[in-house]
């Protein structure tokens, strides 16, 4: 078995593995380094019977699904390899044996798929999650020897280095989505700046009335306002912010078409959670901005009208904008749209909410109980 087989495979682990990318390339390289006919990745949860197949190579293009859906529960190697230590490589199933000891396992996964041979190595074996991978010969062939196990548990800190980083972005990325969640129903539009006026975080509410009609808008992640003194006096408050200077101040935001102006308050945000949400290269703080206009309902859910009417995103934007007393020709106008396209739309609204009139759908969404955010 040539050394650089292994570094070469080892390259792949490192290449391919990362954000789990393309553990078939890394499954077919380790059969042709010990010479099996077909290998698997297997991820299980099993106190809550959750199996999947995180790569495969050599199987049937059924295996992974028909595991995933219904297999897995009868796969013996994960059983046997769960209770041995991480890093462990071991001959693990032998047809033969199987036969009699787990007849469920060798009548629906080792028969049909002619594999006599299984050898294992435990990648990730804790309270959460067992990760394995299980490579396999046929009925005519013979076991792994010692050798060929050898090298299994000499890729097994490789293997594991990749699953820890995997392991600790998902659980960021899965802390970014409760909390931008979480964030999107604040009852306030809420935008979270830096002292650019760069956006780094918006929610549904201030998605609505981020617009031209108030003044306000969002071009390329940038925020800009309708007149140049307000541009100047936001920044001005958002830098002393920052600086440290004050922890809170409000501004009205005037706008080019007589509407009433927007109420902005600005904090300095000390929420550790929240920097998740700033980009990987930026440093400093940023400012959280809550906006509200006097006139316009505030504290309805852009997610929440998707999923209780079935709404697709334009058709609750739309609907929220009305709520808000916003027209239809200016909400055309503050998404760059034609008045038949949203007269479309409205009536695509109407069908969903089950009303036949503009005046019935604003009242209908603000006595809704869901109006209140919990």
């Amino acid at each position: 078995m040539k050394e650089n087989s292994i570094l070469d495979l080892v390259d792949m682990i490192y290449e391919r593995g990362f954000e789990h990318r393309d553990w078939d390339s890394v499954l077919e390289k380790l059969c042709e380094t010990i010479k099996a006919k077909s290998a698997g990745l297997f991820f299980i949860k099993f106190n809550k019977n959750v199996y999947r197949v995180l790569g495969s190579y050599g199987v049937p293009s059924d295996f992974s699904p028909e595991y995933q859906e219904k297999l897995g529960v009868h796969g013996a190697t994960g059983t046997i390899m769960k209770v041995l230590p991480e890093g462990t490589a071991l001959g693990a199933i032998d047809h033969k044996i199987s036969k009699i000891d787990h007849p469920e396992f060798y009548k629906k996964l080792l028969l049909p798929n002619n594999v006599g041979y299984i050898s294992a190595l435990n990648i990730c074996n804790n309270t959460e999650y067992f990760v394995g991978i299980g490579i396999h010969r046929g009925m005519d062939q013979k076991q792994f020897n010692d050798k060929e196990l050898e090298v299994l548990a000499r890729l097994y800190p490789h293997f594991r280095r990749v699953f820890d980083f995997s392991d600790i972005l998902e659980k960021l990325y899965e802390k970014e989505e409760v909390l931008s969640s979480a964030l999107a129903k604040v009852p306030l539009g809420l935008i979270a700046i830096d002292t650019d006026l760069k956006v780094h975080f918006i929610n549904d509410l201030a998605t609505s009335l981020v617009n031209n009609v108030f003044g306000l808008h969002i071009k390329d992640k940038q925020l800009f306002t309708d007149k140049i003194s307000s541009q100047k006096a936001l920044k001005s408050k958002v830098q002393n912010i920052l600086d440290g200077q004050i922890s809170a101040t409000s501004l009205q935001l005037e706008n080019n078409n007589s509407m009433t102006p927007l109420s902005i308050t600005i904090t300095n945000s000390r929420v550790q959670d929240l920097d998740i949400l700033r980009d990987k290269n930026q440093t400093s703080n940023f400012a959280l901005m809550y906006i509200s206009h006097p006139d316009l309902c505030s504290h309805m859910s852009l997610e929440v009208l998707k999923e209780v009417y079935n709404l697709t995103t334009s058709e609750a934007q739309l609907a929220l904008a009305l709520t808000n007393g916003l027209s239809l020709q200016n909400y055309a106008d503050s998404k760059g749209a034609s008045i038949q396209t949203v007269r479309s739309q409205l009536k695509n609204v109407f069908n969903k909410v089950q009303v036949n009139s503009q005046t019935d759908l604003v009242r209908t969404l603000i006595i809704s109980s869901f109006n209140i955010v919990s």
